[in-house]
């Protein structure tokens, strides 16, 4: 097979691209050596991004935090280094498909994931992410104290024989990284945020247990769990952490499972499970007591089921890789290490760039730099920027001091010299085994200051400093002051209090103003009853006595002495009244509707012509629902039928009846 079209890169040969990111694309790669069948995964990043002094040292945490990572639910990092200044990791190819992927195929079948399937995924993520938190240095036994803090179904893979790999640990907070987030930073997905994100505490293992649980109950209620048309309404959802019970949804689940599913979703998280070993042993009980038949392999079945024609398409791929002729890259990666020059560079003191590079650093990241665009635009804020722009030409000098990322500074002492090129890490794993390593940061003083009730790395340097990042942040600041009534006022989130800027730790919040639902006792107390609404749809509007009411997750909350009529309504579909009154009882404070399949209706369209004057409107009537819209209209989606309408001026007082008809699929102008 002709090879001239594949690209070596260091010691890999690029196969195919599997994700391309705005910061960094993921490959599928061959390595060219003595594992030459090896296949790997690549994320390369891209050239600028490997000069940016923020972006390495992100780069660079990451690395400290998974290198040494050793277990069987945990995509493993094997290789790191330089390519013609390109920084790259290699790790561990997953073939399969991640959690979100799964779900979307499920969706688009009308299926949701077997309850037994979706307990035992959990139970493998849990095993991991309990290592995870666990991990010490072997050599020292210092704990890393590491949080994974993106855990979501974009980084669950699941492997089509039926491996649940966790990956992607590219925000993890450890006590090896450089710096602790800064105030007004948001890492992770919005959607999987915990409570105690927004409200400004300390991170501990107990973080990951929330999104762990956001994860299980979508996948048993095949749907979004904090969802809505803006952010800032979605960090007020997350803030009153109000959970429906997954059987609510899906009748299929067992109480049992609802109430391991809200332990881990708890507000209070020393209401959540100890730690993730428990929460496995949970899981893992419930599993075998209530499916003793199932098998580890029917994970495999069933994704084999799903992704038929893309397992039998990467197959054919994988054939066709087989056939390309190595040898003229191994010849030339020969030559290169006889003297002829090399691609490959590693780190310099330790580094992938100079220290003074990296003085005056200040990093906004809303997110996971290797995510893909679309999953970008699925997901809200998850996209990774510094504001420092700060870079100095990486050194490439022969003789070297190379650190291996650890948290353990003073075990590993190693001086290389190489002549005319440099080598990988995975290159000197397989050539000498008989090297110290050496760990050192050279000549920085690092000063700890607290701003706004956060601990920030500050590091001195020589010279100017760059007025880019800090221009950056203080024009963030100021909006954030200027703005916080108004978006305090909207959301009932106080954002400076959230991230204890503004407030102190004493500082009481309105309930009402917070969007903060007490538990049932206390709306028991204060006269309040709640519906809940089975197989609710955000695309739902709900009336409550005729007036369309704010949703508050999938439940509403009223007042007692008040009889209800509920109305659901639906663009494209026929409302749907509730057959009942609602009223509620200090005996009756719940109620529960459930919501059937909407009936849909054809729709077409109506258009007018441009020469209304301002201040013209057309009133009709759809479903005793009364609707005006503003002229002039421009394929306006109508249900189809006839309707009586007024068109009328209230600047000019004037007024006329039309009838017109709307049918399926075609348009209907009026003029």
């Amino acid at each position: 097979m002709a090879d001239d079209k594949f690209q070596r890169f260091g010691k890999y040969l690029i196969l195919d691209h599997l994700v391309d990111g705005g910061m960094a694309k993921i490959c599928r790669a061959r390595f060219l050596g003595e594992q030459a069948n090896k296949i790997v995964a690549i994320k390369m990043v891209q050239a600028q991004y490997s000069k940016d002094p923020s972006f390495v040292q992100m780069f660079e945490d990451e690395l400290k935090v998974t290198f040494d990572l050793l277990h069987p639910n945990i995509a493993q990092v094997y290789d790191y280094g330089l390519v013609d200044e390109q920084l790259y990791s290699a790790m561990e190819y997953i073939d399969g498909a991640n959690l979100k992927q799964f779900l979307d195929r499920l969706k688009s079948k009308k299926f949701v994931f077997p309850v037994e399937i979706s307990t035992y995924i959990i139970s493998q993520v849990s095993q991991a992410l309990h290592y995870a938190h666990n991990f010490q240095d072997k050599l020292t036994g210092t704990s890393f104290n590491i949080i994974h803090r993106d855990i979501s179904p974009h980084n669950i893979m699941l492997t089509y024989d039926g491996a649940v790999k966790v990956i992607d640990f590219g925000i993890a907070k450890a006590d090896s990284n450089a710096e602790s987030t800064q105030a007004g930073t948001i890492k992770g997905k919005l959607s999987y945020l915990a409570p105690e994100y927004l409200d400004g505490l300390e991170l501990d293992h107990r973080y990951d247990q929330f999104a762990v649980g956001i994860s299980l109950w979508e996948m048993l209620c095949s749907r979004k769990l904090f969802t809505a048309k803006n952010d800032l309404a979605v960090l007020k959802q997350i803030q009153a952490c109000k959970i429906p019970k997954p059987s609510s949804i899906n009748p299929n689940v067992p109480a049992e499972l609802d109430e391991i599913v809200l332990k881990s979703l708890s507000k209070d998280r020393n209401k959540r499970f100890e730690n993730m070993d428990q929460l496995n042993r949970a899981l893992v009980r419930f599993l075998y007591s209530n499916y003793p038949e199932f098998n580890a392999t029917d994970l495999g079945y069933f994704a084999k089921q799903l992704f038929t024609e893309e397992i039998a398409a990467d197959r054919k791929k994988f054939v066709e890789f087989g056939k390309i002729d190595i040898r003229q890259h191994l010849d030339d990666i020969a030559r290169n290490d006889n003297g002829g020059g090399s691609q490959a560079s590693e780190a310099v003191d330790g580094s992938f760039v100079g220290e003074a590079a990296r003085t005056g650093k200040i990093e906004l990241d809303l997110g996971d730099f290797s995510q893909s665009n679309q999953e970008v635009s699925d997901m809200g804020l998850e996209v990774s920027k510094t504001a420092s722009k700060a870079a100095l030409p990486i050194n490439k000098t022969t003789t070297r001091r190379i650190k291996r990322p650890s948290s353990n500074a003073s075990a590993r002492t190693t001086t290389e010299k190489q002549s005319g090129s440099t080598t990988t890490r995975q290159e000197r794993n397989t050539s000498s085994r008989t090297k110290t390593r050496r760990v050192e940061r050279s000549g920085t003083t690092r000063a700890r200051t607290k701003v706004a009730g956060k601990n920030v790395s500050k590091k001195s340097k020589k010279g100017g400093t760059n007025l880019i990042p800090t221009i950056a942040v203080a024009s963030f600041l100021v909006f954030i002051l200027t703005q916080n009534k108004m978006i305090a006022k909207k959301t009932g989130i106080n954002i400076l209090c959230n991230f204890g800027i503004q407030c102190g730790a004493n500082a009481t919040r309105n309930p009402a103003d917070s969007g903060v639902v007490t538990d049932p006792v206390v709306t028991k107390k204060r006269n309040i009853g709640k519906i809940d609404f089975i197989n609710f749809d955000f695309d739902m509007k709900v009336f409550i006595n005729g007036k369309e009411v704010e949703m508050q997750g999938i439940s509403y909350e009223l007042p007692f002495g008040r009889q209800y009529n509920v109305v659901i309504k639906k663009e494209g579909y026929k409302k749907w009244d509730y057959p009942e009154l609602v009223e509620f009882t200090e005996d009756k404070p719940f109620a529960t509707v459930r919501i059937p399949e909407l009936e849909s209706v054809k729709m077409g369209y109506i258009s007018t012509s441009r020469n209304f004057t301002s201040g013209s409107v057309i009133v009709y009537e759809v479903d005793g629902e009364k609707i005006e819209k503003s002229l002039p209209l421009n394929d306006e989606r109508v249900p189809a039928g006839t309707y009586d309408a007024v068109i009328a001026n209230k600047l000019l007082q004037t007024e006329r009846k039309v009838r017109f008809t709307v049918k399926e699929n075609k348009k209907e102008i009026i003029k």
